[in-house]
């Protein structure tokens, strides 16, 4: 198993790039959707996974298990016939206080057709600039250390590598 690498950004108002594309937010409707776009996105691990699996991934992000679900900020974008091409879920792990904790990307995929073409980057944007609207100062996420392209791009969107204090597990 690659070990987990998190990273995490400030949040402030982000810059709207000409073409790109405009995500939708996220419905509890599209969790079939989700679930194969899942399922599709990470090919290398289909095999061990089937679609009660995924479906069940992306049922406990919408229930709240990964923290509170944020449905402003978690977005989807659509292709030409209206099929999810690419999604983020994000969610607050500040549960239970009254002001924004720190954002959380639960995930973040593209269907493996559509990739190099720019949608995570509008997405991850987006939403940022929701979160920023919302009062939320920081974003977080965890990504698999062989993931380079998703490090890559957590890395031009200014997130930085949290490091371990001493001591902490």
């Amino acid at each position: 198993m690659a070990p987990l690498i998190s990273l995490a950004a400030l949040i402030g108002p982000q810059e709207h790039k000409t073409g790109a594309s405009i995500p939708r937010p996220v419905e509890s409707t599209d969790l079939t959707e989700l679930t194969d776009l899942y399922l599709r996105s990470y090919h290398p691990e289909a095999d061990r996974l089937d679609a009660e699996k995924a479906a069940g991934r992306i049922s406990r992000i919408f229930a709240g298990t990964h923290g509170t679900p944020i449905p402003q900020a978690s977005l989807a974008i659509v292709n030409a016939v209206g099929q999810i091409t690419a999604a983020i879920l994000i969610t607050d792990r500040n549960v239970g206080s009254a002001t924004p904790g720190t954002a959380y990307i639960a995930e973040l995929f593209t269907h493996p057709d559509h990739r190099r073409q720019g949608l995570a980057e509008d997405l991850l944007r987006s939403a940022m600039d929701v979160l920023h609207t919302l009062g939320h100062r920081a974003v977080a996420v965890t990504v698999h250390s062989a993931n380079s392209a998703a490090i890559a791009l957590y890395l031009s969107r200014d997130f930085r590598r949290l490091t371990q204090r001493a001591g902490v597990d």
